[in-house]
């Protein structure tokens, strides 16, 4: 793995079970982690390629 798949990835998974964890109801909350981890993710990826 990536040294930045290394450092993100724990922060992700945390985020991904947090929000599988939520209510449906709870929408902007889910939203706003769906946003952080999409950002994580992007960021990761920028990492890999540069």
């Amino acid at each position: 793995m990536s040294p930045a798949r290394n450092q993100y990835n724990p922060i992700i998974r945390k985020l991904l079970q947090e929000h599988d964890a939520l209510p449906m109801h709870y929408v902007n909350r889910r939203n706003e982690l769906q946003r952080r981890l999409l950002f994580l993710m992007s960021t990761v990826k920028y990492l890999e390629i540069t």
